[in-house]
């Protein structure tokens, strides 16, 4: 079959150069219609690394995720709400990643605070203590860790290496609370929510958002799960604290340098969030607001699913590690109703899966503290005494020592052996099913602060 040809008149064909740039024309000018409006939200954004920003889910490399993120399109951002992530340089490649595809998958914005200041993709990472007592940060040995990561990272080394057994990272990072308070109002100020959380809490944001709609940010309001020194009462930062924008402007809007007054008083202190705690009191008479068990400084494997902890809804958990965090990221995504807060109860089906429990558990623990003296003890017979009764929940045995649970029960987690010493762990499973269909919850039960 011959090729087909197009065949032009003579008297046309001086006019077909013409006419092909007309179209070329005519197609550059729609395609330079439909690119505008992209190309005017870029034009003019300011980079990351220039003042700190983040891409959220609204232009940043997650627009993709959001399509498969339910929680995103059933309860939106509103665009209020600041999420400032506490986390450091040995273990930021570690926890910070799944911190992203989760937590802050549905956050418009947010601010990451390090001891180290580096840029990780699009995401630009703050260091907390750049304004910190410089004489302090040269010669102090509780920064001995992040003059070494300055070092590391002008030698391109592997900071995480550093790591060793977190003690100095520990210490490090109660220099942190003060100067990255004082620094989040200078990049984000007239938000009207705080949310302050390290990059191994975990954030229900179904459950965060409804709560705060609760509230004024207009009132100096410290929220979080209170932890107390003598009678000092702080936020523990693990389980977050949420800063209201009246108290924040009052706090650290107001004087420059704040931070910088505390800055001798804090080697002498055990903990950043005892200290930043201490210093809002004393400089505005403004204590936290207690809101436990609703923010909540532990995970699904150590909860006490009980009376205690049941209907209230879980705002946050801390100590999560980056699988668990992907297991009740998961679980979240599977709920029937993601607009509906999601309370302790329906939390325990993760550990506590309804005909899927597990009964029994080697070289584990699940953290049974209700010692049980036995005539002849053994594990068979720690485990029979359990069963027998109506309010036990789960037995644990270790070496001639049996422990029971009968207020609440917990899954714990993997223990190996010790000096020859050995854990064994079960559950009653029909025990726990059958308390847990006769405590049915009408409706959440927000808590009130205590």
């Amino acid at each position: 079959m011959k090729p087909l040809e197009l065949k032009l008149k003579p008297e046309l064909r001086r006019f077909a150069p013409m006419a092909l740039a007309a179209v070329l024309f005519f197609c550059t000018l729609v395609l330079f219609y439909e690119m505008m409006p992209a190309l005017h939200e870029t034009i003019g954004k300011p980079t990351a690394s220039s003042h700190g920003t983040n891409p959220g889910p609204s232009g940043g490399p997650s627009d993709d995720f959001q399509h498969t993120d339910r929680r995103c399109h059933a309860v939106p951002d509103p665009g209020n709400i600041l999420f400032i992530v506490k986390t450091g340089a040995t273990e930021i490649y570690e926890k910070l990643p799944t911190q992203l595809l989760t937590t802050l998958g549905c956050a418009r914005d947010f601010l990451i605070f390090s001891d180290l200041e580096e840029q990780i993709g699009p995401y630009h990472i703050l260091d907390a203590l750049a304004d910190f007592n410089a004489s302090m940060k040269a010669t102090h040995a509780d920064f001995e860790l992040y003059r070494q990561q300055q070092a590391y990272q002008r030698g391109g080394l592997d900071i995480a290496t550093l790591k060793d057994d977190g003690k100095a990272a520990w210490t490090l990072d109660k220099y942190k609370f003060l100067h990255m308070v004082e620094k989040t109002w200078a990049q984000r100020p007239h938000m009207d929510w705080y949310v302050f959380i390290e990059s191994d809490t975990y954030v229900v944001w179904t459950n965060l958002v409804l709560w705060l709609r609760q509230f004024s940010p207009k009132d100096k309001l410290y929220m979080g799960s209170a932890s107390f020194i003598a009678d000092q009462g702080f936020g523990h930062g693990g389980s977050g604290y949420v800063i209201s924008r009246a108290l924040m402007e009052a706090f650290v809007g107001r004087e420059q340098r704040m931070a910088g007054r505390y800055d001798d008083a804090i080697p002498n202190e055990c903990c950043g969030d005892f200290v930043l705690g201490r210093t809002i009191k004393q400089e505005l008479n403004v204590g936290i607001r207690n809101f436990w068990p609703q923010v909540n400084g532990e995970k699904p494997a150590t909860l006490e699913f009980g009376s205690k902890q049941w209907c209230q809804p879980v705002v946050t958990m801390h100590h999560v590690m980056p699988r668990e965090r992907s297991a009740i990221f998961d679980f979240e995504q599977a709920r029937d109703d993601v607009t509906v807060p999601l309370i302790f109860r329906e939390l325990s089906e993760l550990s506590f899966p309804t005909g899927k429990m597990r009964v029994q558990e080697d070289d584990w623990d699940n953290l049974a503290d209700v010692p049980v003296e036995l005539d002849s003890p053994s594990m068979e017979a720690c485990r029979d005494e359990c069963l027998s009764q109506d309010t036990c929940f789960q037995w644990r045995y270790s070496k001639n020592e049996c422990h029971v649970s009968t207020e609440s029960f917990k899954i714990g987690t993997k223990r190996l052996p010790e000096y020859h010493r050995r854990w064994f762990s079960g559950w009653n499973v029909q025990q726990i099913q059958k308390w847990r269909d006769s405590h049915p919850c009408e409706k959440p039960a927000w808590v009130k602060p205590h």
